[in-house]
């Protein structure tokens, strides 16, 4: 055998071995806290395209900016199991930094090779059955759990504080002020039939129960007219009507579930606009018309994610799709005035500031906990905004809520505002000065949201307390066992801990994304939406892997990965 056909397999053989090590370091075994099936998930799926890859050509030189991408955040994600900085570590943080760029390569320039595949728009007649059929079947799954399991819905402090909003007229936009109107418009139509509070809160989940049942059905019905085979239909079905946190999000009074909803309403009609998929446009325009401005109202940062698509469709897409970008621009337009100056002449409060600050106020928490030298106007400007001897003592790497509520002056809010300047370079400076404390800070309070996936509560049943008169009620019958041993079967399962993580759907879309990108398709511009809200978590989220935050994330990442996957034979 010649050197020429030696290398390759011993190329081969290299980046076999090296996945190997990626996966022994990263098992629960060696100290690892993140979803390891995940990673095995991974780890064999670059196995398997590794051993497709080995007779093709060389890959696109952007495979290694994300392939190095995602091996850096698997090994920063997993920052514990290196230390301390031993000869031992730095030589497996080595090995693990090459073995996942590997996993990374493999797995997309497999995809570039074989993406995408033809589907069979042509062949697929009635599409209307399949989206009434996945309606009524999703719609009769929850509002079974609404009417036996958890009646009137499930109500957490956030849902109370709505509710407290809309029946005493106090309003401010911590709680999205149009959530709070429309959540209100429904349970006092509820009121004013029964005079009962608890109908008027199920009649809103029944509306938002229809809400996801409709948005569902649209997007498995946009999959089906791609030529997306049954079988993988019926895998997205059981993802979008079967998964537990699905179920209870359908009943639970939360912001996050509408605007989750937008956002895939919003992708698969721009999907469906942008493949000329189905017959009838103005029912697709409508559609993406109502998921824009739900993204616009129901969460203050779904406008931004919505500017940034909007100026990449009218960059990319100004010639081609000039009525689509057209329809977004004036829901922004829109959108802007009801967010700004009519809730200024309304006289209603914007958002509390301090929430966009979690991570540098994280950072700063890091480096005061770790008992590092401040000089003394450092501590000096720090007294005056923190209680320092409680900062070091609260601090939660996971979350900012401690040092927020017990440590930080609120009373101090606008004394930074006329600091701004002198805050801004103390906290430059400390970074400059202690960067791995300021690193590990951002890793311990982000990584939920770009790595693997974490044991972290995703929803709640419990039934808390309240002085507005709704009496949330447990059911004990037949039925109501029956989703209960459901979601213990469905969360137990190492198998199912890949549908439980944020960070798998990050890498999908991100994936999904360089994927069209590369191959010159504009589709990857449906994603733009989803990864600019991640971005957003991973500025300035408040807890570290909060699934609600990321649900917009979570219910686009089938859409994203199926019309990647498949093409309509007519395009």
């Amino acid at each position: 055998m010649t050197g020429r056909k030696r290398n390759p397999a011993v190329l081969f053989g290299a980046q076999a071995l090296l996945i190997y090590v990626w996966l022994t370091d990263l098992s629960a075994l060696a100290g690892t806290d993140t979803y390891y099936s995940v990673y095995l998930l991974c780890g064999t799926a670059a196995l398997l395209c590794l051993w497709d890859n080995r007779k093709g050509g060389r890959g696109h030189p952007a495979l290694w900016v994300f392939a190095g991408l995602f091996s850096l955040a698997v090994v920063l994600g997993n920052h514990e199991i290196y230390e301390p900085a031993s000869m031992q570590n730095r030589l497996n943080f080595v090995m693990d930094l090459l073995g996942g760029f590997c996993v990374g390569y493999q797995i997309l320039r497999c995809m570039l090779r074989r993406l995408p595949l033809k589907g069979g728009t042509g062949e697929r007649k009635h599409p209307g059955r399949v989206f009434w059929g996945v309606f009524a079947a999703v719609a009769v799954i929850d509002l079974g759990y609404l009417v036996f399991a958890h009646y009137p819905g499930i109500l957490t402090r956030d849902s109370y504080t709505t509710i407290g909003q809309l029946l005493y007229g106090h309003y401010d936009n911590t709680m999205p002020y149009y959530h709070t109107r429309l959540v209100g418009l429904i349970v006092k139509l509820g009121m004013a039939l029964t005079g009962d509070i608890n109908f008027g809160v199920a009649l809103f989940h029944g509306f938002q129960i229809l809400l996801l049942a409709a948005v569902f059905g649209y997007t498995i019905m946009t999959l089906y007219q791609i030529g997306v085979p049954r079988w993988m239909l019926g895998l997205v079905f059981f993802v979008y009507a079967l998964l537990p946190y699905n179920i209870v999000y359908s009943i639970t009074l939360w912001k996050d579930v509408p605007f989750g909803a937008s956002a895939l309403l919003l992708a698969a009609a721009f999907c469906r606009l942008l493949k000329h998929v189905g017959k009838t446009r103005k029912w697709d325009y409508a559609a993406f018309t109502l998921g824009a401005a739900g993204m616009a109202l129901m969460r203050t940062n779904g406008w931004y994610a919505l500017l940034a698509a909007a100026v990449l469709l009218a960059v990319l897409l100004r010639k081609e799709q000039k009525r689509l970008v057209t329809v977004l621009l004036a829901v922004l337009v829109v959108t802007w005035v009801m967010i700004g100056p009519l809730l200024t002449l309304l006289q209603v409060p914007g958002t509390d500031p301090v929430e966009a600050f979690a991570v540098p106020m994280q950072q700063v928490a890091r480096v005061a906990a770790s008992g590092r030298e401040l000089t003394e106007d450092q501590q000096a400007l720090l007294s005056e905004i923190f209680l320092m001897d409680k900062l070091g003592e609260v601090y939660d790497p996971q979350t900012v809520d401690p040092v927020k509520y017990e440590a930080f002056r609120y009373n101090q809010v606008e004394y930074i505002r006329q600091n701004a300047g002198q805050y801004l370079k103390l906290y430059v400076s400390l970074g400059l000065r202690y960067p791995g404390d300021y690193l590990k800070a951002w890793i311990d309070e982000t990584r939920g949201y770009w790595n693997g996936g974490y044991f972290y509560w995703i929803y709640t049943l419990e039934a808390e307390e309240n002085n507005v008169g709704i009496v949330p009620t447990a059911g004990t019958n037949p039925i109501a066992r029956l989703y209960a041993a459901w979601f213990r079967l469905a969360e137990k399962p190492t198998v199912f801990q890949p549908l439980y993580s944020i960070g798998l759907r990050v890498w999908i879309l991100i994936a999904c994304c360089a994927v069209c990108c590369l191959q010159k398709r504009k589709q990857w511009l449906m994603a733009v939406p989803a990864l600019v809200l991640t971005i957003g978590l991973w500025l300035g989220t408040p807890v570290y892997a909060e699934f609600r935050y990321a649900y917009p994330m979570v219910l686009c990442s089938p859409l994203a990965l199926l019309s990647t996957v498949f093409e309509p034979k007519t395009e």
